[in-house]
């Protein structure tokens, strides 16, 4: 069948030569989806405070957003290609930035925790249409690599603009401007696509509601296992049914997938093993990083006692070591290989999280503290380079975008049952530090910091196993 896809490619193009704003205003709508990742953080104890959150239940703030984008971002890859791309980033951008309206105006945890699932779903329709139209926007070679660089800084920017930015807002406004900070970055997205983008369409697919209600569900009642676990016993009937029921529709996913003409997760992507490790470190490395910037925020604020600002602009050399790191792992890639960088990335991101254990209010911040963060970040920039040019080895054409998106997904999917398991571990080693305790705040931050210790422990973990994954996933070839 004769696809869209060549006459989009040559329209874009020709409306790209007028406008340098078009590109930007594509890593604008990125910036949105991986800045509230992280600008809950800083925003979390407040949030706790106002809503009466337990300690486990708070990590559902976190979880809500991922679950919604990680079930839902194969789906939007396929609607764009059905709607458009430049009317699903609309309506994903639109759908995000209402939700952040209600976000900010919640009087309930369950309202929140509803609006920050809408903010999820928003961003899992906005960000495959990304990657779509970078694909359209440059030929392959040095010029689409220049751009997916642009494009994966975005996640370093989004990361830790987020945490600084939750930071001010939380310390001279208040935790709702975490969430109506996307507001006026919204509009500005609307308007520019409206103005900048064409209408440009991929090969026509057919929707895959049935596994895309199967994947969301199936994390759902995972991330429910896990955090009920937490709260209460692991072998605990609600706790192991909702595992249970999580691992029981992940397999009807897989059978789902292997049926349906246009799957929402082709499995054949996944038997290539460079692509297939690509995913794995992808996946395994958020799973370290996203529950080491959860509790970290919360070890300097609950336990250290710094104020949000303070504590925002300690996460800045993260930043710095994506940026830094991105630039020079997209100069060394052609000499040193992908296995050299996404096993030196992880690696750093395993001597980062391993430096936050025994992390106390006393702490020196440049002896500890600094070279453990710019060690996330240089995991981050490093291996986000290498696993993209893995991710696409021997990829059709057609398949660019969904072989693209799930880079995001098994970031996504990582990050929330990351945050889900060592949360849980964290919240249930300091419940038992307090049993038979008088809680006064002296004790209280001593339990929270010997539960902090075990998350960043199990994060260490995960994150040198995503390396023991790079050193076993075969080499790249040039």
């Amino acid at each position: 069948m004769e696809t869209t896809a060549p006459r989009a490619s040559r329209t874009f193009r020709n409306a790209v030569a007028t406008s340098r704003l078009t590109l930007p205003l594509i890593c604008l709508a990125q910036l949105m989806a991986t800045l509230d990742v992280t600008i809950v953080n800083l925003a979390l104890p407040a949030i706790q405070h106002d809503l009466a959150m337990s300690n486990a239940g708070l990590a559902w703030v976190v979880d809500a957003y991922t679950l919604g984008y990680a079930g839902l971002l194969l789906l939007g890859g396929r609607a764009g290609d059905l709607l458009g791309h430049r009317r699903t980033l609309m309506i994903g951008i639109a759908a995000f930035t209402i939700a952040s309206i209600v976000a900010g105006l919640a009087e309930g945890a369950g309202v929140l925790l509803g609006a920050r699932a809408v903010q999820g779903l928003g961003a899992a329709l906005a960000t495959p249409t990304t990657l779509s139209l970078i694909t359209i926007l440059t030929s392959t070679g040095p010029r689409r690599t220049r751009a997916m660089v642009a494009y994966g800084s975005m996640a370093g920017i989004g990361i830790t603009l987020g945490l600084v930015l939750g930071g001010v807002l939380t310390e001279h406004a208040s935790w709702r401007w975490v969430f109506w900070v996307n507001v006026p970055l919204g509009v500005v997205v609307l308007i520019g696509a409206a103005r900048l983008l064409p209408d440009t369409r991929g090969r026509r697919r057919r929707l895959d509601p049935a596994g895309a209600a199967l994947s969301t569900a199936a994390l759902v009642a995972l991330v429910y296992g896990i955090v009920r676990a937490g709260t209460h016993e692991w072998g605990e009937t609600w706790s192991t049914a909702g595992l249970a029921t999580g691992v029981l529709g992940l397999a009807a996913f897989v059978v789902v997938e292997s049926r349906v003409a246009e799957p929402t997760l082709p499995l054949a992507l996944l038997r290539h093993r460079v692509r297939l490790g690509a995913y794995l470190v992808a996946g395994l490395l958020f799973a370290a990083l996203y529950p080491a910037f959860f509790l970290l925020s919360r070890s300097l604020q609950d336990v250290a006692g710094l104020d949000p600002l303070d504590a925002g602009l300690r996460f800045l050399p993260i930043g710095a070591g994506v940026l830094v790191f991105a630039v020079a792992a997209r100069r060394l890639l052609p000499r040193v290989g992908t296995t050299a960088l996404v096993v030196g990335g992880t690696a750093a991101a395993t001597l980062g999280s391993l430096a936050l254990v025994g992390l106390d209010p006393h702490s020196g911040y440049a002896l500890l503290l600094l070279p453990s963060l710019v060690g996330l970040g240089a995991g981050v920039g490093t291996t986000f380079v290498a696993t993209s040019a893995m991710a696409m080895t021997d990829v059709e054409e057609s398949d660019m975008g969904i072989a693209s998106g799930l880079v995001s997904t098994f970031q996504a999917v990582g990050g929330t049952l990351g945050v889900a398991v060592v949360a849980a571990l964290a919240a249930a080693r300091t419940e038992r530090s307090l049993d038979g305790l008088v809680p006064t705040p002296e004790v209280v931050r001593a339990a929270l910091l010997h539960g902090f210790d075990l998350g960043f422990a199990v994060a260490a973990a995960l994150a040198a196993l995503a390396t023991l994954v790079a050193a076993l996933t075969p080499q790249l070839r040039r």
